[in-house]
């Protein structure tokens, strides 16, 4: 599978550019994810040739913050990515997962309900 980012809920388009501009200098292929899309699994939105489309379009809320998944990403992209981020000063995303066999297998609402949990979990004082 291509070194692909998938970003969801970012309506800064400035910010959007941003991102796609770091990946793109690494030769990482960025998807901005629409909510309609939110029912296809995070391995369908990354493009796994295994995973199975669905035809059911999203109509729910919108994910209560940013999120970003890192697909096939290299450990050193990784660390890149997020360094350059840091570099420009932009507001990190807490949201950020890196694909993995169990979760290319949820839905967009399903990997992000996870994500508030870890997060949460680790922030607790």
């Amino acid at each position: 599978m291509r070194e692909t980012v998938l970003l969801f809920n970012i309506k800064d388009k400035k910010r959007a550019q941003e991102l796609q501009m770091i990946c793109m200098s690494l030769r990482i292929r960025v998807r901005l994810i629409k909510k309609e899309e939110y029912f296809q699994t995070v391995g369908v939105l990354a493009g796994m040739k295994e995973a199975s489309e669905t035809d059911r379009i999203y109509e729910g809320e919108e994910l209560a913050d940013e999120m970003m998944v890192f697909a096939g990403v290299t450990g050193s992209h990784l660390d890149q990515i997020l360094f350059m981020m840091r570099k420009k000063g932009m507001k990190r995303i807490d949201y950020k997962a890196v694909l993995t066999d169990t979760n290319s297998q949820w839905t967009v609402p399903e990997l992000f309900k996870e994500l508030e949990k870890e997060h949460a979990a680790m922030h607790q004082s």
